[in-house]
């Protein structure tokens, strides 16, 4: 109501987009723990086909695919299919428990002209995107289950010069921010769009990747009336911020300057009450021999601890 007041010209939208550009800055600012949030990248076991087992029939110039002795399920749809051999993958439609479509028609390997058939071939399905939080502003780690070790990060760019076809399974090493979950369909209450995440290699087991991230702070919108700042935040960091925002000349740096003061009164605050005395603890190697001893007494038969020992 006081921005309002104050600049009349500006629409209730422009408003909210100031207020949450500059709140968003002073939770950065303040290192506000808030912000950090934890989350898992579930993957999916990729299914391969062996000789012998089911197989697919694949016709250069088609997206018709043929299944023989297989039993899909609508699940398949979304997932990427290829055959052993093939240097690109499709994305998989379900038609029935034989059948189902390909978003493009059938390439081979690009030597064969349309209408050649691969007949009783294997096939493999895997997923490598998966969608990110809906409140992800910024991936902090992402670590590999298998080491409990970060994860190497990429931009899509970097990961498509380096890796190419996507067309081996192993255990992913690497990941890359990619592009963002299909724009729902209106009308309708849709999912929202969501940031994705292409690991690679493609998952070949299903296995839980523990994320840590920067969330996006609740924002205002006009309906979240019942929401308000942190108690931390002081209305006038928003409101010297958002008039440095809106003004022009000699006002922007009055306003900016009158931000910059409010927001370190604000952190000297906010310091001042993270000053705790640091208790004092026991050097590492004085205490990293105790969860030796408690698991050792685990491994007697029965599961009981052996009985504490006298020492010197």
């Amino acid at each position: 109501m006081i921005l309002q007041t104050g600049f009349p010209e500006a629409s209730l939208d422009l408003l909210d987009s100031h207020l949450n550009c500059r709140y968003t800055s002073v939770l950065e600012a303040t290192d506000w723990t808030g912000l950090k949030a934890h989350a898992t990248i579930q993957t999916v076991a990729a299914y391969q086909s062996i000789a012998g087992g089911d197989t697919v029939t694949l016709t250069v110039g088609s997206n018709v695919v043929a299944g023989a002795g297989t039993a899909w399920t609508d699940a398949i749809t979304g997932q990427n299919i290829y055959r052993p051999g093939d240097t690109t993958t499709y994305v998989a439609t379900y038609v029935s428990a034989v059948a189902l479509t390909l978003d493009r028609p059938y390439e081979g390997l690009g030597v064969y002209p349309p209408g050649a058939v691969y007949a009783g071939t294997p096939y493999v399905f895997m997923t490598n995107v998966y969608d990110l939080p809906a409140d992800l502003d910024a991936i902090v780690t992402l670590l590999n289950p298998i080491s409990n070790l970060p994860m190497t990060g990429m931009t899509k760019d970097e990961l498509d010069r380096s890796a190419g076809p996507r067309t081996l399974v192993a255990n992913p090493r690497v990941y890359a921010e990619t592009d963002d979950s299909a724009e729902p369909a209106p009308p309708g209450n849709a999912p929202p769009v969501l940031r994705q995440l292409e690991l690679y290699p493609p998952p070949v087991w299903a296995r839980g990747y523990p994320l840590e991230y920067l969330r996006n702070p609740y924002p205002f919108d006009g309906s979240n009336t019942s929401r308000s700042p942190l108690p931390f935040v002081t209305d006038k960091v928003l409101l010297e911020g958002v008039r440095s925002d809106l003004s022009t000349g000699a006002e922007t740096l009055r306003y900016e300057a009158s931000f910059g003061r409010e927001l370190a009164r604000m952190l000297l605050v906010e310091h001042a009450q993270r000053r705790v005395k640091a208790p004092v603890r026991m050097a590492d190697r004085f205490t990293r021999h105790r969860l030796g001893r408690v698991l050792r007494g685990y491994a007697r038969p029965g599961g009981m601890p052996s009985p504490p020992t006298s020492e010197p």
